[in-house]
């Protein structure tokens, strides 16, 4: 029979202790299609793509902060909300009912935040 060493045993045992560690971390660590390929940020949850309405405007509520559309979709603004096409920002809005406007917003739930509001010129 064959005599097995003490020495003989503690190398084994290395190897396979070396081989499962080896194993278990190749397991969990994400795939890469390329070599030095870093994984896609995650986008935060909250974020959306910006997106923009375009129509005639309906009316202007100073008290709720929001825009109403001649099709019925209304739309909150901010302080930050810039306005191109009107003077005195969303304050001289309010006397330009009836004129086609593009409004670029974001999703928030249920509400639809106004960040740009462009007001056409004037057609003669």
């Amino acid at each position: 029979m064959c005599k097995i060493t003490r020495g003989t045993i503690a190398t084994l045992g290395s190897f396979v202790f070396v081989a499962a560690f080896s194993l278990s971390t190749y397991a969990q660590a994400p795939e890469s299609k390329a070599p030095g390929a870093q994984a896609p940020a995650a986008a935060p949850a909250q974020a959306q793509k910006p997106e923009s309405a375009k129509g005639e405007l309906k009316s202007v509520d100073a008290q709720k902060m929001t825009l109403t559309l001649g099709n019925g979709q209304t739309f909150q603004y901010t302080s930050a909300t810039k306005v191109t096409g009107a003077q005195g920002g969303v304050a001289g809005l309010a006397s330009m009912s009836g004129r086609e406007v593009t409004i670029d917003f974001e999703t928030k739930g249920a509400d639809r935040i106004a960040t740009m509001i462009t007001v056409e010129a004037e057609k003669k």
